[in-house]
C-alpha cells in the first residue's frame, strides 16, 4: 500500500509539475506577445514623433458670439449740391432822371427776363455720430497651425529619449 501510494504521490506530482510547466509556457508566451507589441507600439510612436515637427494642425473654429459695439465717429465731408435752374424776373423797375428843363422824372421800365443758374455748392459737413449696437458674429474660421512654430521640439526630444530607453529595455530585458 506504501507502494501504490507513493505511485500515486509520484503521477500526481508529474502531472501537476506538467500542468505548471504548460501554464508557464503559457505565461511566457503570452508575456512575449505583450513585450513585441510594446516594442511595435513603441516604434509606431517614436516614427509619429518624429515627423510631428513637420506637421500642420488643420481645423475650424465656430465663432457665435454677439460683439457690443460702442463707438464715436466722426464725420467731415463736404456735401456738394449743385443747382441747375432758371429764375425768371418780371418786374418793374422805376429811374429817377433829372431832365434839363423839366426837371427830375422818374420813369418806369418793365423787365421780363430768365436768368439761368448753374452752379453747384458745397456744404461743409462736420459732427460727431454715437453708435451703439450690438453685432451678431456667426461664422467659421479655419486655422492652420505648424507644429514647428509651438517650440515642442525639446519636449519631443525628451519624450523620444524616453522611448529610446524603454525599447532598450524591451529588447534587452537582462541587460545591466
Amino acid at each position: 500500500m506504501k507502494r501504490i501510494l507513493a505511485t500515486v504521490a509520484v503521477v500526481l506530482a508529474l502531472i501537476f509539475s506538467t500542468i505548471s510547466l504548460l501554464v508557464d509556457g503559457v505565461l511566457l508566451y503570452s508575456l512575449l506577445q505583450t513585450r513585441e507589441a510594446g516594442l511595435e507600439t513603441i516604434a509606431v510612436t517614436r516614427s509619429f514623433l518624429s515627423n510631428l515637427s513637420e506637421r500642420t494642425i488643420e481645423a475650424t473654429v465656430p465663432l457665435h458670439h454677439a460683439v457690443p459695439v460702442e463707438a464715436t465717429v466722426p464725420v467731415r465731408q463736404n456735401l456738394v449740391v449743385p443747382i441747375h435752374t432758371t429764375l425768371p424776373i418780371s418786374t418793374d423797375v422805376s429811374v429817377l432822371i433829372d431832365f434839363p428843363l423839366v426837371g427830375e422824372r422818374s420813369i418806369s421800365f418793365p423787365v421780363q427776363a430768365e436768368v439761368p443758374v448753374d452752379l453747384e455748392v458745397a456744404i461743409p459737413i462736420s459732427q460727431t455720430v454715437q453708435v451703439e449696437t450690438v453685432v451678431q458674429v456667426d461664422t467659421e474660421v479655419p486655422i492652420q497651425v505648424e507644429m514647428s512654430q509651438l517650440g515642442l521640439d525639446d519636449l519631443l526630444a525628451q519624450v523620444d529619449e524616453i522611448l529610446a530607453a524603454m525599447e532598450r529595455e524591451l529588447r534587452n530585458p537582462l541587460a545591466p
